[in-house]
């Protein structure tokens, strides 16, 4: 790999916006040799196209069909280390305790959002000189406001998978880098946590003062900005901050939920009035479709503790198709050596985004949910349950169970009768509806009680069932950055993890 490859220029990330088909396909209409290329709205625009389309992680499959990575690291690799999925190799394994991990995912997972940083941070370096008269229809501050909402977005899942945020006083926060990359700033020393979440909440507050009210539900608006705010004051332990922006956006955002969950992936996809913000930069991807059922076999299997979730779940038979090859896969993980009994149970596809009765068809259109609207329903229950047990949170709940098919409370939502009961059923229900979207399965088990974890993870215990200390819930900056970032000291690494391969 090439030293420095995460640093993208303007230049580059404006080529890649017009790799991608509609609406991420237009050229600039002029460019300079100065590396100006900022030089009117419209080539302001396609510049954000290219902060989109690094969050994408697009890329060329191997039967070179335009695709992304985001199956994989924003949906399959989060629910793995959560303990929701198992690999059916059991070659990913990023939850194994203590400290050991491949090097490899760390970095693909690190990389590719530090390319949305710096794409972003070049669109809002470029629009800091820009002449406001270039902008007519659109105004400055608005692009300036996506690409901030995009930045914070992609610390955000960096400080899950990499920083303590669960710990303010915490010096293993994020490397904070806010401007377009030099020679002379490319070593980046670590910020604590607290700056951390100063810095993303300041990106956050810009985007909901000025982002657009509206735009296409593959852009994002004010309203994301203030969901993701929620996600982070959550993740902060903020309960009171996120309930009320969750109240905001339940009661006065254009979104409503869907009358039957499934559709969202099944039928409607991002013509889905439930989603907030989705991915999809090219029609017919395949990625989607292979990381979880790849040439007639299943990728990803539920663990034990998942699939007993979905016991006498109305979405069973739509999120789950059981195939007859169980006993391969066990006999195959025995080749192997890995004793993984307790992480699989039986064979099954996750179709939760596929429609299981079409997986052999040729024509199939993927859709990445990055956020909608049953995530704030679930959150404000939380949030509110956690300061406490409240009935409010219990009809939350209850609205979201309605809208996945459940008639009949009795096993989910009328078992919470204190506050802690009430946690655990929202956890439940979390799993249940948000697996494989959007990573939301990192934060969740860390702010929750720790037994609930416990009880459901067994990436979170030794052995014996004992919670395995904090440090190993995240994983480590990955050796290439100690070797290029002259910034950075031995001390930086989250403690248990190496600097080097």
């Amino acid at each position: 790999m090439k030293k420095y490859s995460l640093y993208i220029g303007l230049a580059g990330l404006m080529l890649a916006a017009a790799s991608c088909s509609d609406p991420l396909n237009e050229l600039p209409t002029q460019s300079k040799v100065d590396g100006n290329l900022i030089v009117d709205q419209k080539t302001a625009q396609i510049a954000l196209n290219g902060v989109y389309y690094q969050f994408a992680m697009c890329k060329v499959d191997n039967y070179d069909v335009e695709s992304t990575g985001v199956a994989t690291y924003y949906e399959a690799l989060p629910a793995d280390f959560a303990g929701v999925l198992g690999y059916y190799q059991g070659d990913y394994m990023l939850e194994t305790h203590p400290g050991y991990y491949s090097s490899v995912y760390n970095l693909y997972i690190w990389q590719p959002l530090y390319k949305t940083v710096v794409a972003a941070n070049a669109v809002i370096d470029q629009l800091e000189g820009a002449n406001d008269a270039w902008f007519t229809t659109v105004s400055k501050s608005s692009i300036v406001a996506e690409a901030r909402l995009m930045r914070a977005i992609a610390y955000t899942k960096l400080f899950e998978w990499f920083g303590y945020y669960w710990d303010q006083s915490s010096p293993y926060g994020l490397i904070i880098r806010d401007e377009a990359v030099t020679a002379s700033n490319m070593p980046c020393g670590r910020s604590t946590v607290s700056e951390s979440y100063d810095f993303i909440l300041a990106d956050l507050d810009y985007a909901i003062q000025n982002a657009p009210d509206v735009n296409p539900n593959h852009y994002t608006n004010k309203w994301v900005a203030k969901g993701q705010k929620a996600r982070v004051l959550m993740m902060k332990g903020d309960y009171q901050g996120a309930a009320d922006l969750c109240a905001d956006i339940i009661s006065n955002s254009p979104y409503t939920l869907e009358e039957r969950q499934t559709d969202i992936f099944h039928v409607k996809g991002l013509a889905s009035k439930e989603v907030m913000f989705g991915i999809q930069p090219k029609e017919r991807q395949t990625a989607n479709y292979e990381e979880y059922y790849y040439r007639g076999s299943a990728q990803w299997l539920p663990t034990k503790n998942f699939a007993t979730l979905y016991q006498d779940d109305p979405r069973m038979d739509t999120n789950f198709l059981h195939t007859v090859d169980s006993t391969l896969y066990l006999l195959y993980l025995a080749y192997l050596g890995l004793d993984m009994p307790e992480l699989i149970v039986d064979s099954y596809i996750v179709c939760k985004h596929l429609d299981p009765t079409v997986l052999d068809a040729d024509d199939i259109e993927e859709t990445n949910v990055e956020m909608r609207l049953t995530e704030f329903y679930l959150m404000r229950a939380e949030a509110l349950a956690q300061m406490g047990y409240n009935t409010e949170s219990i009809a939350l709940l209850k609205t979201v169970l309605e809208h996945a098919g459940y008639t009949d409370f009795s096993t989910t939502a009328d078992l919470a009768v204190d506050q802690h009961s009430l946690l655990e059923q929202i956890f439940n229900e979390y799993l249940r509806n948000l697996f494989c979207e959007n990573g939301r399965e990192l934060s969740l088990m860390m702010r929750m009680p720790a037994d609930i974890v416990l009880a459901f993870n067994y990436n979170y215990a030794d052995e014996s069932g004992t919670a395995i200390n904090k440090q190993y819930s995240v994983l480590g900056i990955p050796a290439d950055e100690f070797s290029y970032n002259t910034a950075l000291s031995t001390s930086d690494q989250n403690p248990g993890y190496a600097t080097s391969n």
